[in-house]
């Protein structure tokens, strides 16, 4: 598998020195519940969380109500913090995958705080590597985007294997009918991936490793 597969979801966390995490994380802290909104599509952005524990994916409903699971996010994440830009409102729902913990951070210091600590270059990087990431999740076989999509969800959650998730949410997320998923699913084989209800086990991250570099030529 590529380094660049990594790179391309590291956290905000990963790319500041720990002292400037760890001032965002001094905020007061909130728990959200599995299955809690912790941020609302089209609510103001009246501050941003800094993801202490737990993960969440990142939805934004459409306006003829189609669903697209944009992203899965984990610990060291900074989220919310494009609503502080142009029109100042959520462009997505995010959603608590687990039990989460995290800080809130105002607007107005959290703005203060990026250019005290002159962020603005860590956090551009992070968008483009978010936006490299939507890109390259479209690229591909369906069993290599969804082998992709896997090995990224195991990796923001800090090496989790189990996780809350439909074959509809991971259709969402790589932009295919939910029938091309259960396909691909039925390639990858459950030696490498196991799909229950409501439940995506992931069996063997090197098989789905194997099948990336088959992808990018490594």
């Amino acid at each position: 598998m590529s380094e660049d597969y990594s790179l391309s979801v590291s956290p905000l966390r990963a790319l500041v020195p720990h002292k400037e995490w760890a001032g965002l994380t001094c905020y007061p802290s909130q728990t959200y519940l599995s299955g809690r909104a912790l941020l609302r599509q089209g609510s103001k952005g009246t501050h941003v969380l800094a993801l202490v524990s737990g993960l969440v994916k990142v939805v934004r409903t459409h306006r003829d109500g189609r669903q697209r699971l944009l992203a899965f996010r984990g610990p060291g994440e900074i989220l919310g913090e494009m609503a502080l830009q142009g029109v100042g409102v959520r462009l997505a729902d995010v959603w608590a995958m687990s039990e989460c913990k995290a800080s809130i951070v105002p607007a107005g210091e959290f703005q203060r705080f990026v250019s005290e600590h002159q962020l603005a270059y860590p956090l551009a990087v992070m968008a483009f590597n978010r936006l490299r990431e939507q890109t390259e999740v479209h690229d591909g076989a369906v069993h290599e985007r969804l082998a992709l999509a896997l090995l990224r969800l195991v990796e923001v959650s800090g090496g989790l294997r189990s996780f809350s998730l439909t074959r509809e949410d991971l259709a969402q997320h790589i932009d295919v009918g939910r029938k091309a998923v259960s396909k691909a699913l039925e390639r990858l084989g459950p030696d490498q991936v196991k799909a229950r209800k409501s439940r995506i086990d992931v069996i063997n991250v090197e098989g789905l490793r194997e099948t990336i570099s088959d992808r990018t030529g490594m």
